[in-house]
């Protein structure tokens, strides 16, 4: 990344750079649509209910993951722009051996417990064979899932970006193509939707792992040196992406009992189709701010922080213009969201209409939250970036969930994302003012 920006910094070489990631995160997210779209339009809605019930247990998965290979890459980052590059490879190699170890202790963990987590997320006894049909797989594929998420950060660290969109759109070729194999050709159901997406992942982690093998690159993979100080800080400072990541698992359980009481499966099957489109909204924000840390974490390293405030006037611009473009596209594409899952005569699809209409609110300040948190990340403050997380995540979204249902109604439920990010926003902006002068960043 530094030869894209030695001779200064403008606006073509900062897309140039910062696009792929976007479009990466926008392609994820779909990735993760897939199997939504074909079991709605092929299979019944008490499966895509159900796919909501297991939800917790994927993003747990995700959030962990994200956590060992944000919190890592922007360290190994900042040890780039130190000048140590052994040093960065030897901590990249050691990340990527521990995130297939707890890949490969989760899975077994699950696999054993199966039935009783999903009892514990609440699958009533129509949702249960469902749940129990799919969450098997998707738990099985976890070691794979962990490491392409780690090679997918450190492909952009080591400065290719757009490999990662290729990376992307390859899994999402191959989940695509067997989604429409298995659950439309072959008429496998849930099993299908869970093969298909355990097949992306693997594809991810094996064209990622390609990369490192046959390409020219700045890291490689090497023998690595215990490290327990690189290992908790990585922790640490991934902890915002975790708490991110996996506080959407708490308040989807969360939600999923509430709504279940208010609407019963029907409002459940709504409620998967919120979320969807709740994540392929602001996959643009997720986006951003992933391909705009690693030039953060780099030119701080360097200590140059002209590069950084640069950067951050970018920044500016495209929070605003991206808030306030997905806010009035929630708003009036409501309809058409809803329409790619279930049909519009269907009592699930006025309640989804509805529910991403009330989001249109929250899309107006997620932005700001999501590239604070992330920006501190960047910093390798992962406290400070933590706390935004779990304040919009996980604190906020729980008092909203268990108090604006009572006074609302299900409306409640739709309000609270909108709640959480307001909430959430003082605290953003009085973390941005007070490290300012340490970061040497200007607002």
């Amino acid at each position: 990344m530094e030869q894209l920006f030695d001779d200064g910094v403008n606006v073509k070489k900062f897309t140039r750079f910062v696009a792929p990631s976007v479009i990466m995160l926008v392609v994820i997210a779909l990735y993760y649509l897939v199997d939504a779209i074909f079991v709605a339009n092929f299979v019944s809605s008490d499966a895509l209910a159900a796919m909501n019930i297991v939800y917790p247990i994927t993003g747990l998965g995700w959030g962990i993951s994200i956590m060992l290979a944000a919190g890592s890459s922007a360290i190994v980052a900042i040890t780039m722009g130190e000048g140590k590059p052994r040093e960065a490879s030897e901590k990249f190699s050691l990340i990527c051996i521990v995130s297939v170890l707890i890949g490969v202790f989760g899975a077994a963990f699950g696999l054993v417990f199966l039935k009783e987590l999903i009892v514990l997320l609440g699958a009533t006894d129509k949702l249960l064979p469902y749940c129990m049909e799919y969450a098997w797989i998707i738990i099985l594929a976890l070691p794979s899932a962990f490491l392409g998420v780690a090679l997918e950060y450190f492909i952009r660290v080591d400065g290719k970006p757009g490999f990662t969109l290729f990376l992307y759109i390859s899994g999402g070729f191959v989940h695509l193509l067997l989604d429409y194999i298995f659950i439309v050709v072959w008429n496998w159901g849930l099993t299908g939707a869970g093969w298909a997406t355990a097949a992306g992942q693997l594809t991810i982690m094996l064209v990622g792992l390609a990369y490192f093998l046959t390409q020219k690159t700045k890291l490689s993979f090497i023998k690595p040196q215990w490290d327990g100080r690189y290992l908790g800080s990585s922790f640490i400072n991934g902890s915002s992406e975790m708490v991110s990541e996996s506080s959407v698992a708490v308040t989807v359980y969360v939600f999923n009992i509430t709504v279940l009481g208010l609407a019963g499966e029907a409002g459940l099957a709504a409620l998967s189709i919120v979320f969807n489109a709740h994540y392929l909204l602001i996959s643009v924000h997720l986006g951003f701010i992933t391909g705009i840390a690693p030039l953060i974490s780099y030119y701080y390293g360097a200590k140059d922080y002209e590069k950084v405030n640069h950067f951050l006037k970018y920044a500016k611009s495209f929070i605003v213009i991206s808030s306030l473009f997905v806010a009035v596209l929630a708003l009036v594409e409501a309809p058409l969201l809803a329409r790619i899952f279930v049909e519009p005569d269907s009592e699930v699809y006025h309640l989804a209409v509805r529910g991403i209409r009330m989001l249109s609110v929250a899309f107006l300040f997620t932005g700001i939250n999501v590239f604070a948190s992330g920006f501190f990340t960047a910093y390798a403050n992962g406290a400070i970036s933590a706390l935004i997380s779990m304040s919009r995540g996980l604190v906020m979204m729980l008092i909203g969930a268990l108090t604006l249902p009572h006074f609302f109604g299900l409306d409640g439920v739709w309000l609270t994302s909108a709640f959480a990010e307001i909430t959430t926003l003082g605290l953003t902006i009085f973390m941005f003012y007070k490290y300012k002068y340490r970061y040497h960043y200007q607002l």
